[in-house]
């Protein structure tokens, strides 16, 4: 159940992060894709940075090449989900989600080296700063609550693609 856990902790931050910066920034709130409160693409993420972080850390580097390492790899990790997720939102949703097109280093709608970078140094810090306490959440996160959260994501699944 860690990596399920994981997948929805990370999706309810990413769903609070999201709507926090599009208050800050719009005054509205938008809940995304689905309608309940988490956002999978940031449950990707902190998936992703979860593997990433366990595969470098099986060759005992040095901290220093670690954590470069591990920034270099994630922002194009980030990046792939990121292009892929607007891809796919695109394609299933019919919606666009977010657009770069506007940024000077886009490449197409989905990505550009701002907000690549942003991610990577962002994945970083939450990796090497956040992570520890996230994990001593996760071991306190009973079984059942895990069950119902993923039962609860399936119905939310589902009714998204129905409507």
């Amino acid at each position: 159940m860690y990596y399920v856990n994981i997948f929805f902790i990370f999706s309810l931050i990413g769903f609070l992060f999201e709507n926090a910066l599009n208050y800050f920034v719009n005054g509205t709130f938008n809940s995304g894709i689905l309608y309940g409160p988490w956002t999978f693409i940031y449950g990707i993420g902190g998936l992703l940075i979860v593997v990433w972080d366990r595969f470098l850390k099986q060759y005992h580097l040095k901290k220093w090449k670690e954590i470069i390492l591990f920034y270099l790899g994630i922002t194009l990790f980030m990046t792939l989900v990121e292009f892929a997720g607007g891809m796919l939102i695109e394609t299933i949703f019919h919606r666009t989600y977010w657009d770069y097109t506007t940024m000077r280093f886009n490449y197409g709608k989905y990505i550009c080296l701002e907000v690549s970078i942003t991610w990577g140094v962002l994945a970083t810090l939450f990796n090497y700063l956040v992570f520890p306490w996230i994990n001593r959440f996760e071991k306190k996160i009973p079984w059942i609550i895990s069950v119902i959260f993923i039962i609860l994501f399936i119905v939310d699944i589902v009714f998204t693609l129905i409507n």
